[in-house]
């Protein structure tokens, strides 16, 4: 009876463990079901389907043609041999032809438009790199985030361990008249006060994990636990983020391309200058046959072939026109460009040294805890033989709050200050 209880409890505890979700799980879950990255990834689909040959007019078009047509007349004819006709007509004129047409050369328009849907493939694919970028960053700031939350319960329910302690200790001196009421009264009002800010903690925990499910496409109220990640995995010189991020940024990546297609749109426009050349044909068929009028029966086939000039030679400068126009916004693209390299490197150093801050903080605030820790121990002890106040045990409590506090704020920033490297140097996303 005894092993079949425990078996019982064995399955009940089992039956409501939380599932743990790895930061790696989560970034993978995101990737794969979150709306902004499908969204990116079919426009990137659909800018693909545009890259063929044919889309930028460099393959012939072929046409089939047909008609059929009838007419009713009246017709009244009177010949110079002095024969008449007169009479009411019918006339039938079906006709076909396959009409073929293939530009030989527009000037290198059609390579620059090829080059183009190209180069708009390319920018899709680096948009939804960016995509992915600003789903993974926002999936791990909010999986560090739950990481905070879930440290500041279990250093609250360290703490409240201790208040616990406390307020046993006052009121049994309380009890057997060897300590004050109001010793007694303010260890449980410190206790309510930690219970309450505990409380909070667990609300502020569950619903970081509401917006983490919401990341991931998930049912808001799927409850989950998280790993703690702690250690630090890039720790690069600032010489390898600059150069990392002058090759590997992905919104500069966007820039750059964006300006390889402006100075493209340029040879667009230029090749109107030039002339145009087409191959024309056609094989074609028609007859018309009527009961009244000079010819009863008329069919024809044949078979048309030439080749097409055309040159503009002025059109109100409009071409002049677009030209400035073109080379105007490859200005601009290379101007965004530079602006967008000051910035990041500003950034990128900004990033850098709050990092290197982030990680001496976090060294500090590791040493100060096991100070605060032992001191908060040492008190209870003196408190617990008489040795101490209630002020002294309070601020020890306070200090140890306190550095707990910061340890986990300190835990949280560096690993953000991490994630904003990795996202400006273009490691995040490979």
């Amino acid at each position: 009876m005894k092993n079949f209880i425990i078996l019982l409890l064995f399955v009940a505890q089992s039956s409501i463990a939380q599932e743990v979700l790895t930061l790696e799980n989560a970034v993978s879950l995101a990737l794969e079901k979150n709306f902004d990255v499908k969204i990116a990834a079919l426009q990137q689909k659909a800018a693909e389907t545009q890259v063929f040959k044919g889309n930028a007019g460099m393959l012939p078009r072929v046409d089939l043609n047909t008609n059929a047509g009838t007419a009713f007349n009246e017709v009244k004819q009177k010949l110079a041999n002095g024969s008449e006709t007169n009479r009411f007509g019918t006339n039938l004129t079906p006709s076909a032809n396959v009409a073929f047409t293939w530009t030989l050369y527009d000037g290198k328009r059609m390579y620059a438009i090829y080059d183009r849907l190209k180069n708009q493939n390319q920018l899709s694919q680096i948009q939804t790199r960016i995509a992915m970028e600003n789903t993974m960053a926002g999936v791990m700031a909010a999986y560090y985030e739950i990481m905070r939350q879930k440290q500041t319960v279990r250093f609250l329910e360290t703490i409240i361990k201790y208040y616990e302690e406390r307020l046993s200790i006052t009121q049994q001196r309380w009890e057997f008249g060897k300590g004050s009421k109001l010793d007694y009264l303010q260890s449980k009002t410190d206790l309510g006060t930690q219970t309450s800010l505990l409380i909070q903690a667990k609300t502020d925990m569950r619903n970081a994990k509401v917006a983490l499910n919401n990341l991931l496409a998930r049912d808001p109220n799927l409850n989950f636990d998280v790993q703690e990640v702690l250690e630090l995995t890039f720790d690069p010189s600032q010489e390898e983020l600059r150069s990392r991020a002058r090759t590997a940024n992905k919104n500069l990546q966007a820039l750059r391309k964006s300006t390889d297609i402006t100075i493209i749109q340029q040879r667009e426009a230029e090749s109107f200058r030039l002339p145009r050349v087409t191959l024309n044909s056609s094989l074609g068929y028609s007859l018309s046959k009527t009961n009244a009028g000079l010819f009863l029966y008329n069919q024809n086939y044949g078979l048309n072939t030439g080749i097409g000039l055309t040159w503009n030679i002025f059109n109100g400068q409009i071409v002049r026109r677009q030209i400035q126009t073109a080379k105007i916004n490859t200005e601009i693209a290379k101007t965004q460009e530079q602006d967008w390299i000051v910035q990041m490197e500003n950034d990128l150093m900004r990033a850098y040294n709050q990092y290197q801050t982030d990680k001496e903080i976090l060294k500090l605030e590791e040493e100060y805890n096991q100070v605060a820790d032992e001191n908060m121990k040492i008190s209870l002890e003196k408190f617990k033989l008489g040795g101490s106040t209630i002020l002294e045990i309070n601020e020890a409590q306070r200090s140890l709050n306190t550095s707990l506090n910061r340890l986990t704020n300190a835990r949280f920033n560096i690993k953000i200050s991490e994630l904003q490297l990795l996202r400006l140097s273009g490691e995040l996303v490979k």
